[in-house]
């Protein structure tokens, strides 16, 4: 799923899929990679920054219908919540976290992940 991410001040990064199954997923800017996206053999997302801190996306909750995004200690950083939009089509996030400590670009990524995931999750059980 290739996606570009467009932030105020002009700042654009664009992700593409890498490797052979595409599991791995490669955020650049200007041509120059800054993150990597991977998904673990337990169902989670890694975002990983070069040089900096990695997070953890993963589903939470009794039918894994909510999703969030920790650090490397565990703590929760960002939730999101889905909502489908019939009507449109696609999801809709509530997202909620402390403005603070997460980077715009770190939340985007997580809405791109949950996509990512509803998206691979679809297509392994046929409905994609």
């Amino acid at each position: 799923m290739k996606a570009e991410i467009r932030l105020p001040g002009l700042e654009c990064y664009a992700i593409k899929p890498e490797g052979f199954f595409g599991t791995s997923l490669q955020v650049s800017k200007e041509g120059t990679e800054i993150a990597n996206l991977k998904m673990n053999w337990h169902g989670q997302i890694i975002i990983s920054f070069h040089g900096e801190q990695e997070y953890v996306f993963k589903a939470k909750g009794m039918l894994q219908n909510h999703y969030v995004l920790e650090n490397k200690e565990g703590e929760t950083l960002v939730q999101y919540d889905p909502k489908f939009n019939w009507k449109k089509f696609h999801y809709n996030y509530t997202i909620v976290h402390d403005q603070k400590r997460v980077e715009n670009l770190i939340v985007l990524l997580g809405v791109y992940a949950a996509n990512y995931f509803i998206a691979s999750i679809g297509a392994t059980s046929g409905m994609a």
